[in-house]
C-alpha cells in the first residue's frame, strides 16, 4: 500500500521515467535496441520490461506495475538479507519498515534499470551467505555478476569488484575463478547473440564508448544537499561501528554476553568476515551516485549500508534488544510505522483510482497522470506534426511525449538527444545527422526562467542550429528552425 501511492500516483514529464517507457515501448513494437534506438545501458531491464508490455499492454500503468514488482523485491531482500544475517524476524521486519521509510520516495522514479540491477545485486549478496562453498555457488556467483552486469554495467562493475574482494578476504582464488568463468562465458554468449543480430557493434558504440562521454559530461550535484550529505556520511559511520564491534568482538566477556541471548554460539571469525564482507559490497554500491549526485541515486546506494549499520548495531545490542520490555516497544513502534505508511497512501491511492480513467486505455499514456499544460503540449506539437508537409523533428526532451503521443518510434538519437546517449561520436555526430537533413524543421524548447531543457541536453546541436537554421516561428513553447537545403 505504502508503493502503491509512490508508483501510481505521480504525473508524467520528460523525465527518465519516460525514456524507459519509451525504449520498452519500441522493443515491444519490434524495434532493436541499440540499432534503432540510443540506450547507453546494458539491455536486460529493456528486454524484461518490453516483454511485460506485450503481453499485458502497452501503457504506463502496465510500466509503473513493473515497477512496482521490482520496488518490492528490492525491499523484500533487504528483510531476507538481514534475516540471513542472524537478525530476529521482528527486528528484520523494523529495520525494513524504516529503510522504506527513509527512501521510498525514489520509487516514484519509476521502472529503470538502476532498480533492476540493484535487485540482482541484493540477490547476490543473499546468496553468498546463503549457500555453502561449492562449485553450484561459484556458478551461481557468476550468474549473478552477469546479471547485475547485463542489468546495469556500472553497478555489475561494482559487483565485479566486491566479489573479488570477497574470495580474498576468505582466501579462496579457486571459487573466485569459477565465478569468474562462468560470467565470462555467459557475456560472451551474449556478445555472440549481439553479433548475430547485426547489433554487436551499437552496443559497443552506445554502451561502451558513449557511456565515457556521459561520464565526463555529466558531472552534477543537485536535490536536497543536507539529506545528500546525511546519507553520505552513512560509510563513516558505519565504518565507525565496524571498527569497534571487530574490537568488541575480541573481548571474551563480551562474547559470552552475546553467546547467553543467542540460540547458537556465534562465530567470532566467521562474524568478522561477515562484516567485512557486508562492509565491501555496501561500499562498492556507491558507484550508482558517479557522475550525477542526487538524492535518488544516494538513496538507492545507501540501501545496503543502511543494512550494515543496522545489522551492526543490532549485533553491539542485542542482549539489550532481547529484553521483554524491549520487545514491546517494538512492538508498539513497528505498527505505528505501518499505520503511518498506510494512512499516508490512502489518500494518494483513492485519488488515483477516480483520476485513472481521464486517459483512454488504448493510449499508451493511460495510467499516467497529465497535468493539462502538458496535456496541451503534447497535442498541440503533435498535431502539428502530423499537419505539416515537411520532415519535422522535435529536438527536445519533450520529444519522447510526443513520440508517443504519434506513435512515430523510429527516430534514432534524436528521441533522446542527451549528452552521452549520442554513441561514441557524441554531440559532433548528431550535428553531422542534421548537416544531412533536406526540408525539414527542428523543433527546439523556447527556454525561459521557469522551464528549461535537462541539464544533460545536447545544448551545443541546439546552438549549431539556432545559428546555421532559419527561424519561422513558433509552435506552443518551441521555436521552428528549418534546414537551409
Amino acid at each position: 500500500m505504502a508503493m502503491l501511492a509512490r508508483v501510481y500516483n505521480v504525473g508524467i514529464s520528460n523525465t527518465d521515467e519516460m525514456y524507459n517507457f519509451l525504449n520498452s515501448y519500441k522493443l515491444a513494437n519490434g524495434l532493436t535496441i541499440y540499432a534503432d534506438n540510443n540506450v547507453i545501458i546494458t539491455p536486460l531491464f529493456f528486454y524484461i520490461s518490453s516483454i511485460i508490455l506485450k503481453i499485458f499492454g502497452q501503457n504506463i500503468f502496465v510500466f509503473r506495475t513493473i515497477n512496482l514488482i521490482i520496488s518490492s523485491l528490492m525491499f523484500f531482500l533487504c528483510y531476507v538479507v538481514l534475516k540471513e544475517l542472524k537478525v530476529s524476524k521482528k527486528f528484520s521486519l523494523l529495520y525494513t519498515l524504516l529503510i522504506i521509510s527513509l527512501i521510498s520516495s525514489i520509487i516514484g522514479g519509476g521502472a529503470n534499470y538502476t532498480i533492476l540491477a540493484y535487485v540482482f545485486y541484493l540477490l547476490g549478496f543473499y546468496l553468498l551467505l546463503k549457500m555453502k562453498k561449492s562449485t553450484t555457488k561459484s556458478i551461481v556467483q557468476g550468474i549473478m555478476l552477469f546479471l547485475v552486469f547485463l542489468s546495469y554495467q556500472k553497478l555489475g562493475v561494482a559487483y565485479f569488484i566486491a566479489i573479488i574482494a570477497y574470495e580474498i578476504i576468505n582466501k579462496d582464488i579457486k571459487s573466485l575463478f569459477k565465478e569468474l568463468l562462468t560470467a565470462f562465458i555467459l557475456l560472451l554468449a551474449f556478445l555472440t547473440y549481439l553479433y548475430t543480430q547485426n547489433n554487436l557493434f551499437d552496443f559497443i558504440d552506445y554502451a561502451i564508448l558513449g557511456i565515457s562521454e556521459f561520464g565526463s559530461k555529466n558531472w552534477k550535484a543537485e536535490g536536497n544537499i543536507i539529506s545528500i550529505l546525511l546519507f553520505l556520511l552513512l560509510p563513516i559511520m558505519t565504518l565507525t561501528a565496524l571498527i569497534a564491534t571487530l574490537r568488541a568482538i575480541k573481548s571474551q566477556q563480551y562474547i559470552e554476553n552475546i553467546n547467553q541471548t543467542n540460540k547458537e554460539k556465534i562465530n567470532v571469525d566467521e562474524i568478522g568476515k561477515q562484516m567485512l564482507s557486508l562492509f565491501i559490497f555496501s561500499i562498492c554500491a556507491y558507484i550508482i551516485i558517479i557522475p550525477i549526485l542526487n538524492v535518488y541515486h544516494v538513496y538507492l546506494a545507501s540501501i545496503l549500508m543502511i543494512i550494515n549499520l543496522m545489522y551492526i548495531i543490532d549485533f553491539l545490542i542485542k542482549p539489550i534488544l532481547e529484553e521483554k520490555s524491549i520487545k514491546n516497544i517494538i512492538n508498539t513502534i513497528i505498527l505505528c510505522i505501518i499505520i503511518l505508511l498506510l494512512s499516508y497512501s490512502a489518500k494518494d491511492v483513492w485519488e488515483y483510482a477516480y483520476l485513472i480513467n481521464n486517459v483512454p486505455k488504448d493510449s499508451p499514456f493511460y495510467g499516467a497522470l497529465i497535468d493539462d499544460e502538458t496535456k496541451e503540449t503534447i497535442k498541440t506539437v503533435g498535431d502539428y506534426i502530423k499537419n505539416n508537409d515537411k520532415n519535422t523533428i522535435v529536438l527536445s526532451t519533450y520529444s519522447p511525449l510526443i513520440s508517443l503521443y504519434l506513435n512515430d518510434l523510429d527516430n534514432g538519437d534524436y528521441d533522446l538527444p542527451l549528452r552521452g546517449n549520442l554513441g561514441s561520436k557524441g554531440e559532433e555526430g548528431l550535428i553531422e545527422q542534421i548537416k544531412e537533413l533536406k526540408n525539414t524543421q527542428i523543433l527546439l524548447l523556447h527556454e525561459t526562467d521557469d522551464e528549461k531543457e535537462l541539464y544533460q541536453f545536447a545544448y551545443d546541436v541546439a546552438d549549431y542550429i539556432k545559428q546555421n537554421c532559419k527561424y519561422v516561428g513558433q509552435v506552443n513553447k518551441f521555436d521552428i528552425y528549418e534546414t537551409e537545403n
